[in-house]
């Protein structure tokens, strides 16, 4: 994102200037706009609606600062002790009246409060209304370019296609020797992202019944079921391929262990399956007319959960940013008025899940696929699941 199409942002949305504050590059809209520098002292990158961007900077690390692609496009305004600091953010913002800050609403957007109170304070003692800087952080760090957009549809794909080997691996051990296990099947699927030379930060979820009532559950060396006949099993995997700027798949199935999947999980699938077709069809009606704030996503799916008697076991969030990252969790907007209230808009360019779940004490279910935006529309480039496989009837 150019540095010019965020200050063109700054003053579509009624702002004089984006304030970003600090510390030792923990903020990472600064250190996408500045790079991974050695800065050791507390910094203002400042992104005025017009005119050159500038940096209020300790003296001691104008050295890391000075180089052309830094002086190009921002102005250094240089303290030295706390007093002169101060004095400079009163001169410099003299004339603004609204800016925005990494803040949010009661501190619910984690990855937006970033900010520290004190220099939030300080800003408002000024006489400057400050507002929140959610999305253009999601403006500046969560929107693809068309290459990572083909990334994540290829990723998808592929993890479309290594969840069926993992079925087929399931009815094949089945077959053979009446049992595999959770661990067996979370092994296979790392094994297959591997050889298809993509990553993740985890290893994929593999969950049999009561297990898969715990929304992260993981088995692992210490803990794991056994899969046999006759058990319900969720499969969450997740992954990218190698190359800088690829997108996460993350995407999750339902099987059972069997040739007739039973007629209460089918009801019960058939729940979330609506819950989360309810989300797409509000988006697919929505976004090209209007601008579409992320909880109303998460408002109409829950509905759908709350109406069939379940809304007590719908226990997490509707839908998570999804980005070029570390984890499949992105930057941007989530769909979410559960665990947070994300009034955060969703942009074109940008990718989420859509995932409910119903997770009573007996089994829990989920589905997941991954949807984005592209010109008003919306995409959806994880695959959409319809009914429980029943495993040994399909592989």
């Amino acid at each position: 994102m150019e540095i010019k199409d965020i200050q063109k942002e700054v003053a579509r949305l009624g702002g004089d200037a984006w304030i970003i504050v600090d510390y030792e590059n923990k903020n990472p809209a600064l250190v996408k706009m500045l790079g991974e520098r050695m800065l050791t002292r507390k910094i203002f990158l400042v992104l005025p609606s017009e005119g050159k961007p500038y940096l209020i900077t300790h003296s001691i690390d104008t050295v890391y600062l000075s180089d052309p692609s830094v002086i190009e496009r921002f102005d250094l305004r240089v303290y030295k002790t706390w007093e002169e600091m101060l004095a400079l953010e009163r001169e410099s913002f003299s004339s603004y009246k609204k800016v925005f800050m990494d803040v949010s609403e009661n501190g619910l957007l984690p990855r937006v409060s970033l900010a520290d109170y004190g220099s939030v304070s300080f800003i408002e003692s000024l006489g400057i209304e400050i507002l929140s800087s959610a999305d253009l952080l999601q403006f500046q760090t969560a929107v693809m370019n068309e290459k990572s957009l083909q990334s994540q549809i290829k990723a998808c794909k592929t993890a479309l296609k290594i969840k069926d080997e993992a079925f087929k691996e399931i009815a094949r051990r089945i077959r053979e020797s009446g049992v595999t296990s959770e661990l067996e099947i979370q092994q296979f699927i790392a094994r297959r992202f591997d050889e298809e030379g993509m990553v993740y930060d985890e290893a994929p979820l593999v969950a049999i019944g009561k297990n898969a009532s715990n929304p992260h559950y993981t088995p692992t060396e210490e803990s794991y079921s056994p899969i046999k006949e006759g058990d319900l099993v969720l499969i969450d995997m997740w992954a990218k391929y190698k190359e800088p700027g690829s997108v996460y798949a993350d995407i999750t199935w339902m099987g059972y262990v069997g040739t007739k999947v039973p007629e209460e999980y089918q009801k019960r699938f058939a729940i979330i399956r609506n819950a989360r077709d309810a989300a797409i069809e509000l988006l697919k009606r929505e976004l090209p007319l209007r601008n579409v704030h992320a909880y109303e996503a998460d408002d109409a799916a829950r509905k759908v959960i709350e109406e069939a008697g379940f809304g007590e076991w719908f226990l997490h969030r509707l839908g998570h940013s999804i980005y070029d990252d570390d984890s499949p969790h992105g930057p941007g907007a989530n769909l979410d008025n559960y665990e947070s209230h994300d009034t955060r808009l969703l942009l074109d360019g940008t990718s989420f899940s859509d995932e409910p779940g119903i997770y009573t004490p007996e089994y829990g279910m989920r589905t997941e696929t991954d949807l984005h935006i592209q010109g008003k529309e919306l995409l959806v480039v994880g695959g959409l699941q319809t009914e429980v496989l029943p495993i040994l009837a399909l592989y």
